[in-house]
């Protein structure tokens, strides 16, 4: 029986991909990243997976031609695990594009929170912009999508427009929204810095576009 993933439902519902390769430093390579996202996996010998039909299923280049199915590539997906699992969701919507949703609280430490088609990829925080920058960047520039908003929040209205105006010179083809943060600060029990609470938060939040 061939396993696919026909929808964003059947996604959330499994989030079960396959890890099928002889190659053992690719092996330990990609367990390595999968084990700092939110997906759940299954090693399989190459065998059992062609024989199981199972999809999706991680392999190399050099052994994608052993599988009747479409497979991902361990050498196409990104070093950094977050913007792997986005490029891994894509996959296994066999490359519908999604949401990309882009969530930044200001302050000395500035939280920042990705989530593709609703499911989240990632919380991280920053002590430079520029480095926050770099990320927003790589995550829009990698991870296929069918659009993408930056949603900032509005607590330190000075550091809110340098964010904003940062983003919207060096991020092309993004929406950059501010956004009434109000609220989003809450009390921490789930082992997130309350940056990466409230950007989560934010991230969902309607703003006013950016120009």
């Amino acid at each position: 029986m061939l396993i696919r993933l026909d929808s964003l439902e059947a996604l959330e519902n499994m989030k079960l991909i396959g890890v099928a390769t002889a190659d053992s430093r690719a092996y330990y390579s990609i367990m390595t990243r999968l084990k700092r996202t939110n997906l759940h996996f299954i090693s399989l010998t190459p065998a059992k997976a062609v024989e199981q039909g199972f999809w999706p299923v991680i392999t190399t280049k050099r052994e994608m031609g052993d599988f009747r199915f479409a497979s991902i590539s361990i050498e196409e997906l990104d070093e950094d695990p977050l913007i792997m699992e986005g490029q891994i969701l894509s996959y296994a919507l066999h490359r519908a594009k999604q949401i990309l949703l882009i969530g930044v609280d200001p302050g000395l430490r500035m939280g920042m929170a990705v989530y593709y088609g609703g499911m989240k990829l990632g919380s991280l925080t920053f002590n430079s912009l520029e480095l926050l920058r770099r990320k927003i960047l790589a995550v829009v520039q990698t991870i296929p999508h069918a659009k993408a908003f930056v949603r900032i929040g509005n607590g330190s209205p000075r550091q809110s427009k340098a964010i904003a105006e940062t983003i919207k010179e060096h991020v092309p083809g993004v929406v950059v929204e501010i956004v009434d943060e109000n609220g989003t600060s809450v009390a921490n029990s789930t082992g997130l810095t309350r940056d990466q609470i409230a950007a989560g938060k934010i991230a969902f939040r309607k703003g006013v576009p950016f120009r």
